[in-house]
Order: C-alpha cells, then structure tokens, then sequence
C-alpha cells in the first residue's frame, strides 16, 4: 500500500526492493519491533509499530487518516484521504458505510476484522456506494462473503494501484476489472471458489504483483506470460499439457509457493532442465505432482527429471507427491539446503529405499506416506556418521500407508535429538517395541 499510494519514490531499483530498504531503515530506528506469529503453518514474520510511534503516527496524521467509528463529523470525513473501519457481522456495514457515498476524495478503504472469519457485505454497497470512491488508489475487501462484483464495478474506479480481495468466496472477476491499466497489486490469495481470471488479463499492463496462494480450483491462465511488467508472482500452479517446461524456465518471477502437476506429460530430460528451476532463489515452497493413474516407462528417466528439478538452496518447504521413480536423486539429502524445514514424500509402489535425509541439517517436519515398495529403513536413511547426530533438528516424524515396512534399523547413537513426536499409521508389518523412540502413536 505504501507504493499505492506513492510513498515510495521511484529510482533505479525495483520499487519493491525501496520499499523493503525503508521497511528496515524504520525497523533498524525501533520503528517497528517484531512479534511472533500465532499462526504454526504460517511462516511469514510479523511486526508491530512501537506504542509511542504509533501515537505520533496517529497525531501527525489525524487529518488525513481516520477511523470510521472515531470520526466526529461528516466535516472531517469530507477531508480524509484513508479511512479504516471495524467490519460488521451483519447489516452488510450498509448503514455503516453511507457516509461515504459522496467521499469522491477518498483514497484507501481499509476494512479491519475482529474475531469474525467471514463478514456479510451488502449488495447496495457494492452497487451503489464503493463504485462511487472514484480516486481510491487501495481498495481492501478481504474476508468479505463476496460472492460476484457487479459486472461494471471497476469502470470508474480507474485510479486503483492495490486491491486486496483474498480470502473471499468468489468464484470470477468481472471483465471490468481489465480497465484498470495502473493496478500494480492484486491479491487473490485463499480465494477457493475462484475458477478463472478474466481473458484480458493482459489489458493490465502495470500489474507487478499477482497472489494466487491456496485457489485450489483456479485454472492457471496461459495469458499470464503476456503480462510483462509482472514481477512478484505468489502461488504459481503450471498444468503440463497446457503450459510447457520453457514457460515454468521464462517464468522469472515466482515468489512463494509453486507447484508443477501432471509431471508424467514431461517425456524428454531437455524439457526439464528448461524449467530452470536452480535459478529461482524466491521459491519458498515447491510441490511437484504426477498423475494418480500414470505409470513410468523407464525408472532413470523419471530420476533424471526430478534430478533437473532440484531448487535453489532458499527452498524451505519441498513436497513430491506420485513420483514413479525406483529411487530419489541425491539432491533431496543435500546438506546444503540449510533453510529445508519441511519436506513431504508420497509414492505408490515403485520406490524401494530413501535418500540419507538424515543429513539435511534443518529439517524440522518430515512426512513419508504410500511407500508400498519399502520394506526396510536402513543405514542409509541418516546419512554417513559425522559429528552432528543425525536428524539434528527434526521435531515432527511421520509414517503412513506402508503395508510392506518390516524392519526399522535404529542406531542408537543419539539421533533425532529433539524429536517431539512420532506418527505411524497403516504399517501392520513394523514391529511395535522400538523402545529407543520416545513418543510414539498408533
């Protein structure tokens, strides 16, 4: 929002990386002050403004930054330029938002939540009163039960640079959307009803930032590539058979998450190594998938594909789901992943032994599901001896759907210093008296 609504000036550097400058110029002054995240699956930091900063803040900025339930007059709501208000759980915040039917000067509308996950929004105010706000340059509607806008919701609301519609229920955007050719930012993020963004998406030729994180049903538009000022994409999901491996390599601009399904599609290593995948130090999270009912001609081709798909070493969360290889590249033990936290492996019948994770130094979640060709864990599975102890940092340990798991070789040399807890479940064959385990659970 500071970009929106020109905070950040513009110089020879991306305009993100200014405003990440001034973030921490402010930061290092005690301006903001960081606080933990009460979200475990969310790892994204959070920050506070500093209480004696946020009352100068608030008194320097009193006249043109107001609250709706604090404002004293119509008189003072005329000459506001950012206006926050609490979101009601029923009413649709119709009553409460009249007064801005005529605040042609307004320029960020912030809704703020409380203890309240889905908030009703009236018709009337979408029809009739947010249409209206024609110089807001952000525009945040999250958590609303948005179900459609009216189709010409953004014609006169062309000044836009940040719209925030993420974690609403719904299902299309309106083509009107495509006539805002100065948004910068569109958040789209845990929208799960949502199936498709509009054919001209391209029509937005300063979009700079797309969030598409947890839209499960959303179909990855092929138009995307056209928008070519687009340099933050978040949530990236590429369908082989429509898009191709030199598009997931053109794609330089991938923050997050990803993920890359129907991976059976890829026949020829060249069109692996055309993903470029080593290349994209913003990936956070990478999921590759191959299809449920595929089966894998030549075992070492299936290895050599997943080896091309090896990640930058910024990688904090790996997931391989239906991977019809007999073993794993060696990339997935790679002690150079320091910042691994998190990595999840499912097969159905084709694996027959592990890579030795015990040496990936910070991996903190493991979870194995579906290894039918596993019968044993071995040696190998915690890597050469060495002076750290294997699975040094690893907190969470899980096991599932391994009917033919027989034999669990434990070392007993200190390994899995820290572990709090360990799952097995649906291994009928794995004897129950490893006592040298701590936690266990059926």
């Amino acid at each position: 929002m500071w970009i929106a609504n020109g905070l950040i000036p513009e110089e020879d550097e991306i305009i993100e990386d200014s405003g990440n400058r001034y973030f921490q110029e402010l930061r290092s002054r005690s301006f903001f002050e960081r606080v933990p995240n009460p979200s475990k699956r969310n790892i994204e930091e959070l920050f506070l403004m500093h209480d004696l900063v946020n009352d100068l803040a608030q008194i320097a900025s009193s006249k043109l930054c107001i609250k709706l339930e604090e404002s004293q007059g119509y008189h003072m709501l005329e000459k506001s330029w950012h206006l926050s208000y609490t979101m009601g759980e029923g009413g649709g915040d119709f009553e409460k938002l009249m007064p801005l039917y005529k605040l042609e000067q307004l320029k960020t509308l912030l809704p703020t939540c409380i203890d309240v996950n889905y908030c009703f929004l009236s018709k009337r105010v979408l029809h009739n009163i947010l249409p209206r706000l024609t110089s807001l340059r952000a525009l945040l509607l999250l958590g609303y039960r948005i179900k459609e806008f009216p189709n010409e919701f953004f014609i006169k609301l062309k000044l836009l640079r940040f719209l925030d519609l993420s974690n609403t229920r719904i299902e299309k955007l309106p083509d009107s959307i495509c006539v805002l050719y100065i948004l910068e930012t569109l958040l789209l993020s845990s929208c799960n009803n949502l199936e498709d963004l509009p054919l001209h998406m391209e029509k937005l030729i300063n979009l700079r930032h797309l969030d598409i994180r947890n839209t499960s049903l959303l179909k990855m538009p092929l138009h995307l590539s056209k928008l070519k000022s687009l340099h933050v994409l978040v949530g990236a999901k590429f369908l082989l058979g429509g898009w191709r491996m030199e598009d997931l390599g053109e794609a330089h601009n991938l923050y997050g998450s990803i993920s890359v399904v129907e991976l059976q599609n890829v026949v020829d290593r060249k069109d692996s190594v055309n993903a470029k995948m080593r290349e994209k130090n913003h990936v956070e999270k990478l999921s590759l998938e191959w299809s449920e009912s595929s089966s894998a001609h030549n075992s070492k081709i299936e290895r050599d594909i997943l080896d091309d798909l090896c990640p930058h070493k910024n990688i904090r969360e790996v997931e391989i789901t239906r991977y019809r290889g007999t073993k794993f590249p060696n990339w997935l033990a790679d002690p150079l992943f320091l910042k691994l936290v998190k990595l999840s492996l499912s097969n159905r019948k084709d694996c027959y032994s592990f890579p030795a994770l015990g040496e990936l130094p910070c991996l903190k979640f493991l979870s194995i599901r579906g290894m039918y060709g596993i019968t044993e864990v071995m040696e190998e599975f915690y890597g050469s001896l060495s002076s750290k102890k294997p699975f040094n940092c690893l907190e969470k340990l899980e096991f599932e759907d391994m009917p033919e798991w027989k034999q669990w070789r434990v070392l007993g040399i200190g390994e899995f210093p820290i572990l709090e807890k360990l799952l097995i479940k649906k291994c009928p064959k794995l004897p129950e008296n490893l006592s040298s385990l701590k936690n266990w659970e059926f």
